[in-house]
C-alpha cells in the first residue's frame, strides 16, 4: 500500500512508506546485537543506561542513513572489499563485548549491584561508555548496513529526490527501533533489583555473552 508524501516536493509521486514500514518492522522486532547490548546495559545500570545505549545504537543508524542518502552504496558496490573490512570489525567489537560478559558470568567474585527500577549510575563515563557501545554496535553491524545500503535503496523511485527520502526512510526506520530498544530497556530496568546482583545477574551476562559470540560466529559465517 502507497502512500503520497506531503510536506516534500515530490511532484505528485508515490513512495511506498507503508511497503518499507512492513520490510522494516520485523527486521526491527527481531533480536539482535543492539537489542543484546541494550538490555545488558539497562540490567547492570538501569533503565536510563539502556535509553543511552539505544541513543547511541540509533545514532550509528542515521550515520548509515546519511551515508545512504549521498551514495556511499555506490562506493561499497565499487570496492566491496569495503564489506569484509566493515565484517570483520564487527564480529571482532561482537567478540570482545560477548567475552567481557562471559567473563564476569563465570567469575563468581562479581561485584553485587542492586538497583532500583529506573535507577542509573550517574557517573559522565557511564553515560560516555552506553552511548559507545550502542555507536559501535550499530555500526559495525554488516546486516544493519546491508539494510541501509541494499533494502532501503529498493523503496526510493527513480524519479524522486533520493537524498530526501532515503532520509525520511532512516527517520522512519531509527523511530521504530529507538521505541523498541526503549522496551527492551524499560524490561531490563525493571529486572535490575531481580537480577543486578549475585547469582542471577552472573547468569544473566553468561546469557548475554554467548549471545553476542553467537552473533559473531553467525557473521563469520
Amino acid at each position: 500500500m502507497d502512500t503520497i508524501i506531503s510536506g516534500f516536493p515530490y511532484d505528485g509521486r508515490v513512495l511506498p512508506i507503508w511497503a518499507f514500514v512492513g520490510v522494516a518492522l520485523p527486521l526491527v522486532l527481531m533480536p539482535g546485537a543492539s537489542t543484546a547490548v541494550v538490555l545488558r546495559n539497562s540490567v547492570r545500570g538501569g533503565t536510563r543506561a539502556g535509553i543511552e545505549t539505544a541513543i547511541g545504537a540509533n545514532a550509528g543508524s542515521v550515520c548509515f542513513g546519511v551515508l545512504c542518502a549521498f551514495g556511499f552504496s555506490i562506493v561499497l558496490q565499487r570496492w566491496p572489499w569495503v564489506w569484509v573490512v566493515l565484517r570483520a570489525v564487527g564480529v571482532v567489537y561482537l567478540v570482545w563485548l560477548g567475552g567481557q560478559s562471559v567473563r564476569r558470568g563465570l567469575r563468581p567474585s562479581a561485584a553485587s549491584v542492586t538497583l532500583a527500577p529506573g535507577d542509573r549510575v550517574t557517573d559522565s563515563s557511564s553515560l560516555v561508555q552506553n552511548v559507545r557501545d550502542g555507536f559501535i554496535t550499530n555500526t559495525t553491524n554488516p546486516a544493519l548496513a546491508t539494510f541501509y545500503f541494499i533494502i532501503l535503496p529498493q523503496f526510493i523511485p527513480i524519479e524522486v529526490s533520493i537524498v530526501r527520502a532515503a532520509l525520511l526512510l532512516t527517520a522512519i526506520h531509527v523511530s521504530l527501533a529507538l521505541t523498541w530498544h526503549a522496551v527492551w530497556a524499560a524490561a531490563g530496568g525493571t529486572l535490575a533489583q531481580t537480577l543486578g546482583s549475585g547469582r542471577p545477574r552472573r547468569i544473566l551476562d553468561l546469557a548475554t555473552g554467548i549471545a553476542l559470540l553467537a552473533l559473531a560466529a553467525k557473521l563469520m559465517l
